[in-house]
């Protein structure tokens, strides 16, 4: 008989948070029996800051931060007798934190998708819950229905980097069939005035156009578009993503394209999800984060636990990666050459590439590659690591982070091509040339987490290659290897220099590059000095966070929270004071400014225009205001020469910009599509120093492309779709572009040249075009790149010290590409 008398007075105390004592406590596996000083460390910060809301905790792969997670759970659990949950970006990650947790002794159930209850020992907070991003970031989520309201003490947010692109994609609605084209007909008018080139691509339904709304005409017709748009709410498109945006749709970005739309708010509405907003403690967990201000934007994170994340000092950081860009060393090591190779490596050693879409990931398959996706990905990962498996080549698509390939279950990993992205707002905003890191430096994030699936520890180690001219280029921009933590960016300036030495060794670039990688993954003694001399030197050291920028996405996230509730008034002060103290600059500013716009609008649309001219001033991505003149009104007086040295100082190496030449010869192809091609032609002016624009589409009038090149103006339209003669409505097309170019540039008047970029030079007898117009064939185009790759080889040969405007007005003469030399030399009469 139990004598309640004698426990009438006693009161249940409640354990101390001491995560050491509770690690001690459990019936751990012999594999667990003692933390590693990594996690010793971590603990004791946790101990100490437990009673904090959100905290950061930056600890390399494989050195037991899931374990941490689990305790730090575990330890609010004990203390409150509360629910904890631990947030996983994919369902292998899920099974992987639910082994960590039997090995620990830590009672643990899955919270899997289509489950309407959670295991009833996780709600009485006797065991952890574990489930993706997904299952809660949703606006029919289990944990908000009535009879579950779960609501946590604490929270792990594991690889938050990653998990807040996939709250994103959770918030993000797409619009196909017939919602696309009621929301094509409500925009039509508005859309059509303002960029009638553009939208006349969307209407044809050109699968590379590409429309973001500007903000002032959506946030006009949104009174339209919410009802239209809400008879639509039961779909599965919807019901899952519109409850979050209905009343936000002011505040989002719409992107069209030819097939889709997709709308998007600009800041996460996660206060909207109880169980995350209300939680009492919340880990951001994350082992490559370069920059602490992504958790504050997007997931509300609070700028406190960004500016001091726990970073355990003994943690030894990355495993060995030999990372090769091909592209540097020879352009005959091409994607094909490298797809030969990897089938050849992979009878030996798992190879795994990362592919941005599935269409090139299933150009791997004729070299022998198997291609995964979806729910395959996970079965495909425990093939790699069955020894026994046939498995030994794999393709995955949009896979860069949650995939665990440690150790022999991938000792080859490729990434093919820069990674930007498959949603519309991805592909548009990786058009902003300014900043290559992509906006939120998404795509550096991808790149990084890619490189980082194949080496789980810091005992493991893979080679890397990066395959294609594009990326080899990317890598070699300043501003890319800025936006990397310490210790890739150590890894790739490595790369470059394995590149240098391939190079200067002589003889055969293919055997010299296949004698390299025998040597990674035959565990050379020799190789492996040398990498410890250069990445493994050295006390490692913890970069400060950037308060201003942290302060700044604080204030943005706060901003649109109070215009979100018709606060917009209170919103716009406090954003701009932390802007103006930010030290954003240039480009970027310019797209702040425009976000600005975006809130001010709700409360004063002349006002809101004012600040988009502004943005406008700084950035030429930004949306062109209605009350903004439609035409340029200055040229910057830079010599050709000088423009040449800005442009192939981005590049971190010399040999870099070689490959970026190469890449713009290699995109001049005059089967393509004439919008690509006008592209093509632009970044090939930009490169020779020209000041390179395409008004038609910045502008919605003008030419197709102009270069102020030398004391010349050139005027160019791209015909390059004609198949055998050029026609009268061409040379009045051509016509009307040089007298804009008159009225725009009166001081260039008498020096305008115009130009057709196209595959013929005869026009038709009814076609009277300018006088002194010249024709750019395509032999012309690729002649003037093979050019600008000479020169950039020649002063990669001399060195970064004679990047100078008189050496490089020399090289520019020597090899033909000089503004006073392309007419005479690359063009060719109107016939």
């Amino acid at each position: 008989m139990i004598d309640f008398a004698s426990l009438a007075g006693k009161a249940k105390e409640s354990p101390d948070f001491d995560l050491l004592k509770l690690y001690a406590s459990l019936d751990v596996k012999s594999t667990h029996t003692e933390p590693r000083t990594t996690q010793k460390e971590a603990m004791l910060s946790l101990n100490a800051r437990h009673s904090e809301k959100d905290l950061v905790l930056k600890i390399s792969t494989g050195a037991g931060k899931t374990g941490v997670g689990l305790l730090y759970l575990l330890g609010h659990m004990r203390k409150t007798r509360r629910p904890g949950v631990y947030l996983c970006p994919t369902l292998q990650l899920v099974e992987q934190v639910l082994s960590e947790a039997s090995k620990l002794g830590i009672d643990a159930h899955h919270y899997p998708s289509g489950e309407p209850f959670p295991h009833p020992a996780c709600v009485r907070g006797d065991a952890v819950l574990v489930c993706t991003y997904e299952k809660l970031f949703n606006a029919k989520s289990t944990f908000q229905r009535q009879d579950v309201n779960l609501v946590p003490e604490a929270i792990v947010l594991d690889d938050a980097h990653a998990g807040s692109e996939i709250v994103r994609k959770q918030l993000t609605l797409q619009l196909h069939g017939e919602p696309f084209v009621v929301l094509k007909e409500i925009l039509k008018s508005q859309c059509k005035s303002y960029h009638s080139t553009k939208w006349s691509d969307i209407e044809a339904a050109d699968p590379q156009a590409l429309f973001e709304v500007p903000h002032w005409i959506w946030s006009e017709l949104c009174d339209e578009i919410r009802p239209a748009l809400h008879s639509y709410a039961s779909e599965d498109r919807f019901r899952f993503v519109w409850p979050f945006l209905e009343n936000l749709l002011p505040f989002c970005r719409c992107v069209l394209s030819g097939s889709h739309a997709e709308i998007s708010p600009e800041i996460l509405p996660v206060d909207q999800m109880r169980a995350f907003a209300n939680a009492s403690h919340r880990l951001f967990m994350s082992a490559t984060l370069a920059d602490d201000s992504l958790l504050v934007r997007e997931l509300g994170a609070m700028p406190s636990a960004a500016l001091t994340a726990i970073c355990p000092p003994s943690d030894q950081g990355l495993g060995e990666r030999m990372i090769l860009a091909p592209a540097l060393i020879s352009p005959e090591m091409d994607r094909d050459y490298l797809m030969t190779l990897c089938q050849s490596l992979s009878s030996k050693h798992n190879v795994v590439v990362l592919t941005s879409s599935e269409v090139s990931g299933r150009e791997w398959e004729k070299s022998g590659a198997q291609f995964f996706a979806g729910d395959q990905v996970t079965t495909a990962v425990k093939r790699l690591k069955d020894p026994s498996s046939s498995l030994k080549f794999a393709v995955f698509a949009q896979r860069y982070d949650g995939v665990d390939l440690a150790d022999d279950a991938c000792r080859i990993l490729v990434i093919d091509s820069v990674p930007y992205g498959e949603s519309l707002i991805d592909k548009n905003d990786a058009q902003l040339i300014f900043s290559p890191g992509g906006v939120r430096n998404k795509t550096v994030y991808r790149i990084e987490q890619g490189m980082g699936r194949a080496v789980r520890s810091h005992a493991d180690y893979a080679l890397v290659l990066l395959v294609g001219q594009d990326m080899a280029t990317y890598i070699g921009r300043s501003e890319v290897l800025a936006a990397v933590t310490q210790e890739t960016r150590a890894q790739i300036d490595l790369s470059v220099e394995l590149a240098e030495l391939m190079k200067s060794a002589g003889g055969d670039a293919k055997s010299a590059f296949t004698q390299v990688i025998q040597q990674c993954l035959g565990r050379d003694p020799g190789w492996k000095s040398f990498y410890n001399s250069r990445i493994r030197t050295g006390t490692k050291v913890v970069p400060e966070p950037s308060e201003k920028r942290i302060q700044l996405a604080s204030a943005e996230r706060e901003a649109y929270r109070l215009a979100s509730s018709n606060r917009a008034m209170e919103a716009i002060p406090n954003l701009r004071t932390a802007l103006n103290n930010s030290g954003v600059e240039g480009e970027e500013l310019g797209l702040y400014l425009q976000r600005v716009a975006r809130i001010a609008y709700a409360i004063d649309p002349a006002e809101s225009m004012k600040i988009q001219q502004a943005a406008r001033q700084y950035c030429k991505s930004t949306a062109l205001p209605p009350s903004a003149p439609r035409k340029p009104v200055s040229v910057e007086a830079v010599s050709a020469a000088e423009r040449f040295c800005y442009w192939i100082k981005a590049f971190s190496t010399l040999n870099a910009a070689v490959i970026e030449a190469s890449k713009i010869s290699g995109s001049l192809d005059f089967s393509q599509k004439f919008r690509a091609v006008e592209k093509s032609v632009m970044e090939l002016g930009f490169a020779l120093g020209a000041d390179a624009t395409r008004p038609e589409i910045d502008f919605s009038i003008g030419p197709d492309v102009i270069w102020f090149w030398g004391n010349h103006l050139f005027v160019i339209e791209v015909k390059n779709e004609n198949q055998k003669t050029l026609h009268k409505g061409d040379s009045g097309q051509l016509h009307d572009s040089v007298q804009w170019a008159k009225e725009c540039y009166p001081v260039f008047a008498d020096r305008i040249t115009p130009i057709t970029v196209a595959k013929v030079s005869q026009a038709d007898r009814d076609a009277h075009y300018p006088a002194n117009t010249r024709v750019l064939l395509e032999s012309g185009c690729k002649a003037l790149a093979q050019g600008l790759q000479h020169a950039c080889m020649r002063l990669s040969e001399q060195g970064s010290l004679f990047v100078t405007p008189l050496n490089v007005a020399a090289i520019m003469s020597e090899f033909k590409i000089s503004p006073d030399q392309f007419l005479s030399q690359h063009t060719i009469p109107i016939g």
